[in-house]
């Protein structure tokens, strides 16, 4: 306790407790404050993309129970250049496929504002008012994408349906801007040459990722045997760790069954390296493995390529 210049008594008590009082005021403004900025940030979600993004995951696991259980063929031979010309019956057919497959994403008209393409990033594709393409707007250009998909975004790859479908689409998504460029007879010839249309193509066998993940198959399908055993191989070499290519492996997996599992849903990719490569960087979180494997270089690519290809060899029942 001690004495001010006026005479009256200073206690260090009273002034800690008008302290206090200051600070607990002082407190209460700053979070009055964080809970109006709160309030304000919560005003400004878009709640209908919050429920499209629920709706997109729900979509997506729908459509991959429901995709049918089909055994590899080749198609029958493909006209490029008879497709390339719009007829009534293609432009019906396209119209029918894009409705059920394109439409949930880009929109009914084409615009890009599908209720299931309002979560992702990149947005899909506008087809009535087009930005720079990835790899172009012809038939031709656009049949690769429909073949190869675009990695790093929402827009797979549509391999698995026929080749004549696939012109029967782009065909629709022409009408939707009569400006569209047309392919030279060149074009058409360079993409007949790329995929060998002309002499029918091959399909791979397709397996529901839902039901081959669940492996609710017969129980005397080699499918389960099969992978079985390439699971237990694999947990086998990542123990030993003398395989590089394992070790590279195991380094871009998040889901190691998953990921073996999406491979053997879609033997393609066991082509080629170049079909591996294009195979995981196409959506690789959902396929089981890291956003990593884009950076593996070429020379690890075909390390693990080779390894995997090797690894189910080695594991058929």
């Amino acid at each position: 306790m001690s004495h001010n210049n006026s005479g009256k008594k200073f206690n260090v008590f009273d002034l800690f407790r008008d302290l206090t009082k200051f600070y607990g005021i002082l407190y209460m403004l700053v979070l009055a404050f964080i809970v109006f900025l709160g309030a304000k940030y919560v005003k400004t979600l878009d709640y209908n993309k919050l429920f499209y993004a629920k709706e997109l995951l729900a979509a997506d696991t729908n459509m991959r129970v429901t995709l049918p259980l089909k055994k590899g063929s080749i198609t029958p031979p493909v006209d490029v250049a008879k497709l390339s010309i719009p007829t009534p019956e293609l432009l019906a057919k396209g119209k029918d496929i894009y409705n059920t497959t394109c439409a949930s994403c880009h929109g009914e008209t084409g615009a890009g504002n599908g209720p299931a393409g309002a979560a992702l990033n990149p947005p899909p594709r506008n087809f009535v008012n087009p930005q720079p393409w990835k790899n172009g707007p012809k038939i031709s250009q656009m049949y690769i994408t429909l073949q190869e998909g675009i990695p790093n975004t929402g827009m797979a790859s549509f391999s698995t349906i026929p080749p004549e479908d696939r012109f029967a689409v782009i065909q629709y998504v022409h009408t939707f801007n009569l400006s569209y460029p047309k392919d030279t007879p060149e074009d058409l010839a360079l993409l007949d040459q790329k995929y060998s249309l002309k002499n029918g193509v091959k399909m791979a066998n397709q397996i529901p990722l839902g039901l081959a993940m669940d492996l609710e198959m017969l129980d005397f399908d080699t499918l389960k045997a099969d992978l079985n055993n390439a699971v237990q191989k694999l947990d086998n070499d990542i123990k030993d760790k003398k395989d590089t290519a394992v070790i590279m492996l195991n380094e871009i997996m998040i889901n190691k069954n998953k990921a073996l599992t999406s491979l053997a849903s879609n033997t393609k990719w066991n082509v080629t390296a170049e079909e591996f490569s294009k195979f995981i960087g196409t959506d690789p979180l959902d396929k089981g493995f890291k956003a990593s494997v884009y950076q593996l270089s070429p020379e690890k690519l075909n390390q693990i390529y080779a390894y995997l290809k090797n690894l189910f060899v080695k594991s058929r029942a």
